[in-house]
C-alpha cells in the first residue's frame, strides 16, 4: 500500500448538536445570507433541516480519502490524480451551491488488483446500488475483499471513496448504520465525467433516491434512524418531510412502479436508460398524473445533475450529524484551507 497525502489542518466543532430542541442558538440572517448557526446547525419541527430559510451561507470543505487499486491485469492503477481532481470538480459543481465543498486530501494506492465481480465474498455490506453491469443486484464489495490496504488506509475523519473496476456497480453507505467503515464505491473509468459519483456521495450525505418510499405515503420521519448514536432529533411538522424521500421540494416519483401506484405507465421517462413496463396495456402517465424531476441527482433518470434546496439542507444536516457523533470511531472533521 502506498499513500499520497496533502497536509491538512483540521477544525473540530463543539460536540453538542446546536439544533437540539430547547437549546438557544444565536444566529443571524441578513438579506437571505446566513451565518454558521442558521445555515448549518439550527433545526426545529417547522424547519427540520438547517438553512431552509437561507439563500446562502458559509461553505464547509470535506476532505476525501481516495482508494485506488490496480486494474485486472495488474499493469496500471485504476485512476490518477488528474481524473480524481476532475471528478472532485464535477462533484463540487453539484454541491457548492448548498455550501458543501469536497477536496482531495489523500490517495491510498492499494497494491493489488481490484476484486473480480465473480469473486464470492464471505460477507457483503448493505448498499444503495445504482446499476450492476455484470454483477447481480446486491453484489457489493465486501470489506474482506478490499485487502489490508483498505483497512489500514481508511480515514474515519474523512469521506472515503473507493475507485472500483467496471464489473461492479456504484453504491454508497448511509451515514447512520452501525458500521466500522463508511465508504462510497464509484467506477474509476467514469469518475471524471459522470454524475454517478455525486449521486452515490448523496447517499453518504443522507439522501435517498427520489422514488425511495414511492409506495409509503404515511411514514413518520426517518430521522429516528440516527438515534442509535444520539437522541437529539426533531420530528418534522410538515408531512412532506415525513414521506417519500423525506424532502419537500422533490416531486412524487413512482419510477418503474407507476402502474401499480397510479394506474399509468411512466416508462417513456426512462426508456433510453432503463427497461420499460413491457407488455403493459396501461396508458402513459400524463404530466398531471406523474411529473418527477428528470434532472434530479437522486433520481434514476437520464440527466441527473442537480439537487434541490431542501436536498442541500438535508445533506448539511447529516454532515453536522457526522461531525457531532462518534460512530464506531468515525467522526467527520472538516478541512481548513487557511
Amino acid at each position: 500500500m502506498k499513500g499520497i497525502a496533502i497536509p491538512l489542518v483540521f477544525v473540530l466543532l463543539a460536540p453538542a448538536f446546536a439544533g437540539c430542541l430547547g437549546e438557544i442558538v444565536d444566529e443571524e440572517i441578513v438579506d437571505g445570507v446566513c451565518d454558521e448557526a442558521a445555515y448549518w446547525q439550527t433545526i426545529t419541527p417547522a424547519s427540520p433541516y438547517p438553512g431552509l430559510d437561507c439563500d446562502e451561507g458559509p461553505m464547509r470543505t470535506i476532505p476525501v480519502n481516495f482508494f485506488v487499486y490496480k486494474n485486472n491485469e495488474g499493469t496500471d492503477w485504476l485512476a490518477n490524480v488528474t481524473t480524481l481532481d476532475q471528478g472532485i470538480d464535477l462533484m463540487n459543481s453539484v454541491y457548492n451551491h448548498a455550501g458543501i465543498n469536497f477536496t482531495r486530501a489523500n490517495i491510498v494506492y492499494v497494491d493489488m488488483n481490484f476484486p473480480d465481480v465473480n469473486d464470492d465474498p464471505s460477507s457483503e455490506p448493505v448498499g444503495n446500488k445504482t446499476n450492476s453491469s455484470g454483477a447481480d443486484d446486491g453484489d457489493n464489495v465486501a470489506i474482506s475483499q478490499l485487502g489490508d490496504g483498505f483497512v489500514e488506509g481508511y480515514e474515519p475523519t474523512m469521506s472515503n471513496i473507493v475507485l472500483i473496476s467496471d464489473g461492479w456497480g456504484a453504491y454508497s453507505l448511509y451515514p447512520w448504520g452501525t458500521l466500522n467503515h463508511y465508504a462510497s464505491f464509484v467506477r474509476a473509468s467514469t469518475f471524471a465525467t459522470s454524475y454517478v459519483p455525486s449521486h452515490e456521495v448523496g447517499h453518504h450525505l443522507g439522501l435517498y433516491h427520489t422514488h425511495k418510499y414511492y409506495d409509503s405515503l404515511d411514514l413518520e420521519s426517518d430521522l429516528h434512524r440516527a438515534t442509535i448514536w444520539t437522541n437529539d432529533w426533531v420530528v418534522p411538522d410538515d408531512l412532506c418531510y415525513s414521506t417519500g424521500d423525506f424532502i419537500c421540494d422533490t416531486p412524487y416519483d413512482c419510477y418503474r412502479w407507476c402502474e401499480e401506484m397510479l394506474g399509468c405507465n411512466a416508462s417513456d421517462l426512462y426508456e433510453e436508460t432503463k427497461p420499460g413496463n413491457e407488455g403493459t396495456d396501461a396508458p402513459q402517465c400524463t404530466e398531471e398524473e406523474h411529473d418527477p424531476s428528470l434532472v434530479n441527482l437522486m433520481s434514476r433518470y437520464g440527466d441527473r445533475s442537480e439537487i434541490t434546496e431542501d436536498q442541500g439542507a438535508r445533506a448539511r444536516y447529516f454532515i453536522q450529524f457526522m461531525m457531532d457523533n462518534d460512530r464506531n470511531g468515525n467522526q467527520l472533521v472538516l478541512y481548513n484551507e487557511s
